[in-house]
């Protein structure tokens, strides 16, 4: 992570500079549609890389007791309000460690790497992903939340709009900028109707989302088209879609046609995204990244999850991940009619 990157963030430490703001249950929620022991976690070892304010990393050590939680970050003023979060919350299980992703050596490893919203942050997102894989067990899985170049597209214009016409080295005055331009990042648009954790933002809050949305001077938004390569390489062995967060909703990605309805949740399969008989049967003709194609193209999301392991870590989740996987390595691509 730059030093510009390290201190927009010091200025503005994300999601929230209030210690007592509720806490994101995104990921915590979302791993029993995962995992097929996503209601324990009973000793695990998890890393959240680049954890800002504690939101999501509390969240977690919270719902689950048994597991350890260890939380990166660059920026020491963000690190002090997840520590006093977890103190309010009365979490134990949490580790908090100061450095930047691939500098920092830890000097252990995890069963699970979760990366929310950072990897696209980095000058060199392969790097940042090179560093998570050395830190994985033999059986460990990554956890990846993307911007989708797709949706995210018409707010990059505007993010370069207001860089345009602010001096670099003064945060402030762009958050002066964005005001003046008639700029707010609005949470529906990746699928949270009010707010991330269904109160509505601060005001405090809202500048904080808008330095992240506009201000950031490294953001690389990416498409599921684009993972591939990202992995290319690495130590693992599979690599799946999960999750993709737009307008309209957050969605749980079910290519294979897995599951029949659990708890609630949205479930996107592309061949339902079209009303004519002959695209539906087009779209059930392609292989899996090109079907993850027709969704990006069909509802526009702002950002994605994807998933990637190795050893046993593809036995650790539930058979909908199995149905997602993307092409990686030698073999053919996923999906493929």
């Amino acid at each position: 992570m730059t030093s510009a990157v390290a201190q927009l963030y010091e200025t503005f430490p994300f999601p929230s500079p209030a210690e007592d703001a509720p806490l994101m249950d995104m990921v915590a929620d979302q791993l029993p549609f995962v995992l097929r022991d996503g209601d324990d976690l009973d000793g695990w070892e998890v890393l959240d890389a680049g954890c800002g304010t504690g939101s999501i990393l509390v969240a977690l050590a919270r719902r689950y007791p048994k597991a350890r939680f260890t939380g990166v970050d660059a920026c020491r003023r963000s690190l002090d309000i997840a520590r006093r979060c977890a103190e309010r919350h009365g979490v134990t299980n949490v580790e908090l460690v100061h450095g930047t992703m691939p500098e920092l050596s830890l000097q252990r490893r995890f069963d699970m790497a979760v990366c929310c919203g950072v990897l696209h942050h980095l000058p060199s997102p392969r790097a940042g992903l090179q560093w998570l894989t050395e830190h994985l067990t033999d059986d460990g899985l990554i956890y990846l939340w993307l911007y989708d170049a797709v949706g995210e597209h018409g707010r990059m214009l505007d993010r370069e709009l207001v860089q345009l016409l602010t001096s670099p080295d003064n945060p402030e005055g762009g958050l002066t900028t964005i005001r003046d331009l008639g700029l707010e990042l609005s949470l529906a648009d990746y699928g949270f109707p009010v707010g991330w954790t269904g109160t509505a933002l601060t005001t405090a809050e809202q500048d904080v989302a808008d330095a992240d949305a506009y201000l950031n001077p490294v953001v690389l938004p990416m498409r599921f088209a684009d993972m591939p390569e990202l992995f290319a390489g690495l130590p693992l062995t599979w690599l799946a879609a999960d999750r993709v967060f737009h307008p309209g909703g957050i969605g749980l990605v079910d290519l294979a046609g897995t599951e029949t309805g659990n708890g609630g949740a949205v479930f996107v399969r592309p061949e339902d995204l079209f009303d004519r008989p002959g695209l539906r049967e087009r779209v059930r003709e392609l292989g899996n990244l090109d079907r993850l194609r027709a969704i990006e193209l069909r509802l526009r999301p702002t950002g994605f999850e994807v998933l990637a392991g190795r050893g046993a870590g593809l036995d650790r989740c539930l058979p909908r991940i199995a149905g997602n996987l993307l092409p990686y390595g030698d073999g053919p691509e996923p999906g493929a009619r």
